[in-house]
């Protein structure tokens, strides 16, 4: 008998341990997920101001939500999911709403997209930029064209000094 108690207390020693090895593991699952609602929330907060300042909108291939083709999927500069379905009823999702692969997925795919994108508008604008640069040079070289030999000849215009006391 003294046998089948001691295989008992093994039993139950291995079963406590055990429960103790449960309690370790869902603990550390519990820290990692609060720590991925603030790793998710700071990515967010961040992205936000920069896809917000950009004002660009991303159509995402809806399998990166698993959902069926014949949805469209647009990643607004506010970072809100807009789904339309094919009935055209459309849902709002927020970014930080979304699973780990669904975020993982979404920004492995818009942010090339969204780079291409603040590419070609910095382009364009360095371009106007320089025209404009290079038609002010030019009106420069016009005599008499400068900002302090400017003289208003208008007479129904009357500017008067006023002196701060």
């Amino acid at each position: 008998m003294a046998t089948e108690d001691t295989v008992s207390d093994d039993n139950l020693a291995g079963a406590v341990k055990a429960m103790e090895d449960l309690v370790e593991e869902a603990i550390q699952v519990y820290e990692l997920d609060k720590e991925k609602v603030n790793v998710i929330d700071d990515l967010y907060n961040s992205l936000k101001i920069i896809t917000s300042y950009l004002s660009f909108s991303v159509d995402l291939d809806p399998r990166l939500l698993s959902l069926p083709e014949g949805i469209r999927v647009v990643l607004s500069p506010s970072l809100d999911l807009v789904i339309i379905r094919s009935n055209y009823k459309t849902e709002t999702k927020r970014f930080d709403q979304l699973t780990l692969d669904e975020t993982t997925n979404v920004l492995r795919y818009a942010i090339p997209i969204i780079i291409s994108m603040a590419r070609t508008d910095r382009e364009i604008k360095n371009k106007k930029i320089s025209f404009m640069r290079q038609g002010a040079k030019k009106l420069k070289r016009l005599p008499g064209a400068s900002q302090d030999d400017l003289v208003i000849t208008d007479s129904s215009v009357h500017v008067e000094k006023v002196e701060s006391q």
